[in-house]
C-alpha cells in the first residue's frame, strides 16, 4: 500500500478554500479546483519515494491491478478518483459514450495536436459523493416540465426552444438545447432581463439564470440551464452522472469518481473552447441517478468503478479491504489508519492511498472512510 500525493488542479473556477481547509492541500486564497488520486497522464498522484503512480503500475501491470483487472483495461488504472471543490459554476458539460470516445479519439490521432477535441479513447461516467452541501445542474427535466419555464419568458429565443421540444422526444430536447445554446449575446441580455421579473416572483430557473449569468456574463449556457434539474445533496448523498448527462457543478465539496478519462465537451459556463455539435451528439436525456443515502449500488452496470462508504469500527477489531484488484482508499476523518502485516500507514481527511491488487489492510479508526474499487463482474 501506497500514500499518495495528489495532483493539484488549480483552475480558475476553484474554491480558495474547501480544499485547503479539508484535506491540508493547496494554499489558502487561491483556487484549488480539484486535487487527483490516480494515474491519468494529465496529472498522476505521486508517491512517497517521487515516482508517480502511473510509474508504479507500468512497472508491473499485473502485481499493481490483478491479472483481470490488467487485462481487461489495458494495464491501466480504469478509475480517477478527485476531491472538487466549485468556487463559482464548473463549465457546462457532456462526456462521450466509450463507442463515441474510441472513435473520435482514433480519428484526432492525425490532426494536429491543436486542432484535437478528444484528449484519450475512454468515456465518462462520474459519480459525485457530497462530503459538504453540494449543488449542481445535472440531467435533463422533462419536456413537459421544461416547457412551463420556458413560457413565462415570451422571447424569441426561448419561443423557438418551445416550438422545437413540441414532440417531447430525446431529438426534439437535443434541438432545444442546441437553440438556445447557441443564443447570441444580446439574446442572453433579453432573458436576464425576463428572469430578473420571474425570479422576484419565486422562479428557481430564474434565479439560476440569473446566477449563472453574474458569473458568466453574456454566455449561452445561463440560457440551457433553464432545462436543467438543479441538485442537491447534503453531506453522504450522492448522484451518478452516466456519460451523455448534460451537467454543471455549483458549489460545495465533493468526492468525484469516474472513469480513467478526461474527455470533455463544453456548452458553455467557460472562457474555455466550446463545441455545441459534439456535446449535442453525445447528450442523452437519461436523468441522474441520485442516492440518499449513497448506496455502492448507485453505479450498478459501471464497469471501471464502485464506490463503498465505510463506517470505522473503533477497537482493535478494525475493518478489511477487499482483495480483489486495486484500490484507492480516502480517508473522511482524521481517524484513518491502515495496517498490512508491519507496515502501517496513518492518513489525516482528504488524504488517499493506493492499494495493490490482494492487498488487505485493516482500517483502524472511528471515523468513515471510501474505497475506490473495480467491480468484481
Amino acid at each position: 500500500m501506497f500514500a499518495l500525493v495528489p495532483a493539484q488542479q488549480p483552475y480558475a473556477w476553484g474554491s480558495t478554500r474547501a480544499i485547503q481547509e479539508y484535506a491540508g492541500v493547496g494554499v489558502p486564497g487561491h483556487p484549488l479546483a480539484e486535487i487527483w488520486f490516480g494515474s491519468h497522464p494529465a496529472g498522476s498522484s505521486t508517491l512517497a519515494d517521487g515516482r508517480t503512480l502511473a510509474a508504479l503500475i507500468a512497472e508491473d501491470p499485473t502485481r499493481a491491478l490483478g491479472a483481470a483487472v490488467a487485462e481487461r483495461f489495458d494495464s491501466e488504472l480504469p478509475y480517477l478518483v478527485k476531491l472538487l471543490a466549485p468556487g463559482r459554476a464548473v463549465s457546462l458539460q457532456v462526456h462521450p459514450s466509450a463507442a463515441r470516445a474510441a472513435q473520435g479519439f482514433a480519428a484526432d490521432a492525425a490532426a494536429p495536436a491543436s486542432d484535437r477535441r478528444f484528449v484519450d479513447g475512454n468515456h465518462k461516467p462520474e459519480m459525485i459523493f457530497a462530503l459538504t452541501q453540494f449543488e449542481g445542474l445535472v440531467g435533463l427535466r422533462s419536456a413537459e416540465d421544461i416547457a412551463r419555464t420556458l413560457a413565462p419568458f415570451g422571447l424569441a429565443r426561448t419561443q423557438a426552444a418551445l416550438e422545437a421540444l413540441d414532440p417531447g422526444d430525446e431529438p426534439a430536447l437535443r434541438k432545444a438545447v442546441e437553440i438556445l445554446a447557441t443564443a447570441p449575446a444580446e439574446s442572453v441580455a433579453e432573458a436576464v432581463a425576463a428572469a430578473t421579473r420571474l425570479a422576484a416572483d419565486g422562479s428557481e430557473s430564474a434565479g439560476t439564470l440569473l446566477e449563472l449569468e453574474q458569473q458568466y456574463p453574456g454566455d449561452a449556457g445561463a440560457l440551457v440551464s433553464l432545462m436543467l434539474e438543479r441538485v442537491r445533496l447534503a453531506p453522504g448523498e450522492s448522484v451518478m452522472v452516466h456519460s451523455g448527462v448534460p451537467h454543471a457543478y455549483l458549489s460545495g465539496l465533493a468526492l468525484e469518481v469516474m472513469a480513467n478519462s478526461d474527455n470533455v465537451f463544453r456548452l458553455g459556463l467557460t472562457p474555455k473552447r466550446v463545441d455545441v455539435g459534439e456535446s449535442i451528439a453525445n447528450l442523452i436525456t437519461r436523468p441522474a441517478y441520485l442516492s440518499r443515502p449513497h448506496s455502492a449500488s448507485a453505479s450498478a452496470g459501471v464497469e471501471e468503478f464502485r464506490v463503498d462508504l465505510h463506517e470505522g469500527e473503533g477497537g482493535d477489531k478494525g475493518s478489511q479491504v477487499p482483495a480483489f484488484g486495486p484500490k484507492i482508499l480516502i480517508a473522511l476523518a482524521d481517524q484513518c489508519e491502515l495496517v498490512s502485516g508491519d507496515e502501517r500507514l496513518e492518513l489525516h481527511r482528504g488524504a488517499g492511498a493506493f492499494i495493490l491488487d490482494g492487498e488487505t489492510p485493516i482500517v483502524h479508526g472511528s471515523g468513515s472512510f471510501a474505497v475506490i474499487s473495480v467491480p468484481t463482474s
